[in-house]
């Protein structure tokens, strides 16, 4: 995919609009940033409940400025708390944390490839409101398939970026942040443009997931009736070396027994 034309595309979409987009930018910041505050320790637990929602938001914002050149609003700040959006976008989230950090605790790089592979998650809500968080997962997984390096690589293209941001004590991110995020949701319209089949894909993906579950399912059910009748076995083996042990116990008590009856009688004699 042309990264040139695609950043060419962003800072012409972006014209007009990059006070707005800042100004929402300060916006969501401040009132996250207010929320942390008043709920002190559990600030850490709403974040991971508010994360999702403004994602949800920052991918419709994106979105309408590159698809539409549409001029964000304020009110577009709380899109992802709306109705369904908001159940779809923290769940998504959700998604999105426990799978990467289960693929990080493997290495650390099979941790980044999901991130990437997840990462037009939010995208895809935003462009179908009905879409399940799981179903949005396994489309994204689809469309990032042999795009991952090239995604990968777009991204730190804007490094130098992040760099001029920081020289010009943080003036420059004014105009880089709106300029990176319109990018990469153009990025996501020529994938998803230049890919009509991802959907049939990850319907495929995963229905064999859930027929690879379902087999393991099977595989876990049989093991456990296997285990239930080695159990049996084992308890009948048990039982009847314990009855063996008991019957010759008992025998020998009562052989005993008549042994010290006999002598009893010849000591009285």
């Amino acid at each position: 995919m042309d990264r040139a034309s695609m950043k060419a595309h962003a800072k012409e979409m972006i014209e007009g609009k990059i006070f707005m987009l800042f100004a929402i930018a300060i916006i969501i910041s401040a009132a996250t940033s207010a929320i942390g505050m008043i709920l002190g320790p559990f600030a850490g637990l709403m974040a991971l409940v508010i994360t999702g929602p403004i994602t949800f938001a920052e991918a419709f914002i994106y979105l309408g400025v590159t698809k539409k050149s549409r001029m964000p609003r304020i009110e577009d700040c709380i899109v992802g708390f709306v109705g369904e959006n908001f159940t779809h976008s923290f769940i998504g989230y959700l998604r999105y944390v426990v799978f990467t950090l289960l693929w990080s605790l493997l290495l650390i790089i099979p941790g980044i490839i999901k991130a990437i592979s997840y990462s037009q998650m939010f995208y895809l809500m935003v462009d179908d409101k009905d879409l399940d968080p799981a179903d949005a997962q396994a489309q994204s997984m689809a469309l990032m398939e042999g795009h991952k390096q090239e995604y990968f690589i777009l991204l730190l293209s804007f490094i130098p970026w992040y760099l001029l941001g920081i020289l010009t004590l943080g003036i420059g991110f004014i105009w880089i942040l709106p300029y990176v995020s319109t990018t990469l949701a153009e990025y996501h319209v020529r994938l998803v443009d230049g890919n009509k089949t991802y959907k049939k894909e990850a319907k495929a993906a995963v229905a064999e997931a859930k027929k690879n579950m379902t087999a393991t399912e099977k595989e876990l059910e049989k093991a456990t009736k296997d285990m239930k009748k080695a159990a049996g076995e084992v308890g009948k083996t048990v039982k009847k070396k314990t009855n063996e042990v008991v019957a010759n116990v008992a025998e020998s008590i009562e052989k005993s027994a008549k042994e010290a009856k006999k002598q009893a009688k010849k000591d009285s004699k």
